[in-house]
């Protein structure tokens, strides 16, 4: 994971440079052509920009999503009521027992769907602790991360409606 996020920050980081030394020899350049050129390469680097750092939100969404899973899994097996991973991938997230490795292995978004059934089996986990003792502090934990998981759909949602309507810029219908 670092390896990937210490390679965007060096592309980033040079192609900014290369930017700089292309926006000194536009201003030092007497010929239309050249500047021209230097022009069209600067937007080429500004386009390239753009892409990796699309692609680093990506990365940190996918880091994000798959730390809440994790996080879940740990402190659902701190509770005892799970023993393994491949037990939480199945009765948690409603897929089979490899599914949580493969999503780390392959660095991928988990689905809208998953981290829905998620929270909706630690709510169920939520209902049955209203009935013990110390029952207050693992309510107000189970709390935050179901409240955390709906955050990360609700970004999810939104990030789709923006890709959709193809506008970065607005996120909801009504906003002018």
């Amino acid at each position: 994971m670092d390896s990937i996020k210490n390679s965007f920050k060096s592309r980033i980081k040079s192609l900014m440079t290369r930017n700089k030394q292309l926006d000194s020899e536009i201003e030092n350049n007497d010929s239309a052509v050249k500047k021209s050129a230097l022009k069209d390469e600067k937007e080429q680097n500004n386009d390239e920009l753009r892409q990796i750092r699309c692609q680093r939100f990506q990365q940190e969404q996918v880091n994000e999503d798959v730390a809440f899973i994790k996080q879940c899994c740990q402190y659902l097996q701190r509770l005892g009521l799970i023993h393994s991973q491949h037990q939480f991938c199945e009765q948690f997230l409603n897929k089979s027992q490899h599914y949580l490795s493969m999503i780390i292995c392959e660095n991928r978004k988990p689905s809208p769907n998953t981290i829905y059934n998620l929270i909706q089996n630690l709510s169920q986990v939520y209902d049955c602790f209203m009935n013990y003792d110390n029952k207050q502090s693992i309510n107000r934990t189970l709390l935050q991360m179901m409240d955390k998981g709906n955050a990360l759909i609700t970004k999810r949602i939104l990030e789709c409606y923006r890709v959709y309507n193809g506008n970065r810029e607005s996120v909801l219908p009504f906003n002018d």
